[in-house]
């Protein structure tokens, strides 16, 4: 019965890894199924009324969608790690009387919220007032 129960806490530790590779891997699915592209979710088009012979959408690579992308994943990747080490510390640390100390974590909060910055300036910059 021991041998159970460590089996059912390995899964409960591991699940919110496995939940987001499962994830990850459905939206893959989905995206290659649609003939969707990293590519074309990080460029920028512009939309513009066309003049006769013109393209009327220009792709423009954009450095700060990366960033904003990077930080998305970043963020979702540490939220999965701190998840899972949290019922780590749940599961199978029985006798600490110390939680879960989150004090420290602002400052990672902070760093992966400037990732934003660029991208947000970027999308300022082209309204026009």
């Amino acid at each position: 019965m021991e041998n159970l129960s460590e089996i059912l806490g390995a899964f409960i530790v591991l699940a919110p890894i496995l939940i987001f590779v499962i994830v990850m891997m459905i939206v893959r699915r989905s995206f290659k199924n649609n003939g969707i592209h990293l590519t074309d979710m990080l460029t920028e088009m512009e939309v513009s009324v066309p003049a006769e012979g013109d393209n009327p959408a220009e792709h423009k690579k954009s450095a700060s969608r990366l960033i904003l992308f990077l930080s998305g994943v970043t963020s979702l990747i540490l939220s999965v790690c701190i998840t899972t080490f949290y019922f780590y510390m749940k599961v199978y640390c029985v006798n600490c009387s110390v939680g879960l100390d989150l004090s420290d974590f602002t400052n990672v909060i902070l760093a992966l919220g400037i990732g934003v910055i660029p991208y947000s300036v970027n999308q300022v910059k082209k309204i026009r007032l």
